[in-house]
């Protein structure tokens, strides 16, 4: 955990919100709320573009479920998109720091001292029975690892007489890492054993090293042009398993997809309550309900928002269904509509009929 100690704090703007009477407050609270009825349009517009997109964003998981696994070899003279295995076979390899020859790395020295940071924040007091809204800059110092320069590098590779150009790649694979630590005493850095804690200290040095090595089997999905994957529909270099690439492909993508929905829940509720806000802040004047209201509101907002996601999905992923089914209402009522015209056309004319006679 990093250390860190204040050096300085200073307000640095303040400004008199109003009187600190609670009735006053509550006309500022309903003069506030309005500015909601502008917010609310942004919030909604917001959202509902996340709706459409949580549920038409690209699931890489269903390009490679679709694709079968073939050895590099027998995909070497083919075209399109394919799933291909194999060793690497480095033309050029990538050379990390203290490591060596690795397939891709990438590498951070780092110095262990104090940063100077600043952050901000406004509090609200009550001052000669005025309500003062004040800004306060802090200072600090926090001890903590700096990067001092930074490095990485691909190495020129092939699999399978497949040539691999992996910039622009997702890259799903788990890393080596190895901890140097600098030795003054040596001049040299020198490996931190795997289970070894040191505690730094200020000047102490570091360097981070994440690397691939050469000799694994992997797996690359992408699109074959020349003999050469460069990019694709989809662009994936993984270590893992066929099975364990596809399985945590869907994980992140279902954890998303559900992530988005809850950022569209909370856009919308607060859109909802936005809008309610006026009315909120008026009965806020009456004791005891206002804050039921508020609770009252919220929860209402809460539901409602749970129907339009649930609703917006199911028309976003069955869209031509809706269309369908509002085509069929359309072609409904107009027939209605014609038979209503008709059944009274044919009793005026039967009106008519009877007066003649």
């Amino acid at each position: 955990m990093s250390k860190e100690r204040i050096i300085s704090e200073r307000v640095v703007s303040q400004r008199v919100v109003g009187s600190a009477n609670p009735i006053a407050r509550k006309f500022r609270n309903l003069k506030g709320s309005f500015g909601g009825l502008c917010i609310a349009p942004i919030l909604m517009i917001i959202a509902l573009g996340l709706l459409f997109y949580s549920e038409k964003f690209q699931r890489s998981s269903k390009v490679v479920e679709s694709l079968s696994l073939e050895q590099a070899t027998e995909a070497v003279n083919e075209s399109g998109m394919h799933k291909v295995t194999g060793k690497a076979s480095v033309t050029t390899p990538a050379k990390a720091p203290q490591v060596g020859n690795v397939l891709y790395f990438n590498a951070n020295y780092q110095e262990y001292k104090e940063v100077e940071k600043t952050e901000s924040e406004t509090v609200t007091e009550i001052e000669n029975g005025q309500e003062v809204e004040k800004t306060i800059e802090r200072v600090k110092l926090v001890e903590e690892w700096t990067n001092t320069e930074s490095q990485s590098d691909w190495a020129e590779f092939n699999i399978g007489g497949i040539t691999i150009e992996p910039s622009g790649a997702k890259l799903e694979w788990n890393l080596s890492s190895k901890e140097y630590r600098y030795s003054s005493e040596r001049a040299v850095y020198e490996l931190l054993k795997t289970g070894t804690t040191l505690t730094p200290e200020i000047g102490d040095k570091r360097l981070m090293v994440n690397f691939m090595p050469t000799d694994i089997e992997f797996i690359v999905v992408g699109e074959i042009s020349g003999k050469t994957i460069s990019g694709g529909e989809v662009f994936i270099i993984s270590d893992k398993t066929d099975a364990q690439l596809l399985s945590d492909l869907k994980t992140s993508e279902t954890t998303m997809y559900w992530v988005l929905k809850f950022v569209v829940w909370l856009l919308l509720t607060f859109g909802i309550l936005s809008v309610l806000s006026p009315i909120l802040s008026i009965l806020d004047f009456i004791p005891i309900a206002g804050k039921a209201a508020s609770c009252v509101a919220t929860i209402l907002a809460a539901i409602v928002s749970i129907g339009i996601v649930i609703a917006g999905s199911l028309i976003i992923k069955f869209w031509w269904l809706c269309l369908g089914l509002a085509a069929i209402g359309v072609v409904g009522l107009i027939s209605l509509l014609i038979f209503v015209v008709l059944k009274k056309g044919g009793k005026k004319e039967e009106a008519k009929s009877e007066e003649q006679k």
